[in-house]
């Protein structure tokens, strides 16, 4: 067994316990959308999902867009191809008309983590008239400001990085052989 023999072990065995990605494993369409809305009355849109491969749950989370959307958790299948999911928007007579650009954030989760994050760009039309008599709600910073997790595309650099790096090596390491 030659002195290089252990390097190669060493780096195989990395290769093969480094955790991949699944960064194309989830697909949402369209990319954005336009929605009215009236006043304490609900509206819907159809996002699009296909999953290749990827099991769990779908988090939807928003993003500068003050109304209440359902459904919150969306369940994934390994063959989810193209499937219609209908997400509503309610409106209410506390929100100010008007147009609210925002995102909606979809996180797929394998287990207790994220795999996957995919946002889609939201423009809402709230129409009708708040009410007079009625107070100026508080503004609220937490309103909107989901932070999203960049943990697993950290990982995934840092893994990416030791993988390029290793086979480098090996190939410089093959020419001087």
């Amino acid at each position: 067994m030659s002195k290089q023999t252990p390097f190669l072990f060493f780096i195989i065995i990395l290769i093969i316990l480094v955790p991949l990605t699944q960064a194309d494993a989830l697909g949402i369409g369209p990319p954005e959308f336009e929605l009215d809305l009236q006043m304490d009355e609900s509206n819907s849109t159809t996002i699009y999902i296909t999953s290749d491969g990827l099991m769990g749950k779908l988090v939807i989370m928003k993003e500068n867009l003050p109304f209440q959307v359902e459904p919150l958790i969306i369940n994934l299948t390994s063959t989810d191809v193209n499937m219609p999911v209908e997400i509503t928007f309610y409106g209410n007579e506390t929100i100010e008309s008007g147009i609210y650009a925002g995102k909606l954030t979809f996180l797929a989760y394998t287990g207790s983590s994220v795999s996957v994050g995919i946002r889609i760009r939201a423009k809402i039309n709230l129409i009708g008239e708040t009410p007079e008599t009625q107070e100026e709600p508080e503004t609220n910073p937490q309103v909107g400001s989901e932070e999203m997790d960049y943990t697993p595309y950290i990982i995934g650099g840092v893994a990416g990085s030791v993988i390029v790096t290793s086979l480098v090596l090996i190939i410089v390491w093959l020419r001087r052989r």
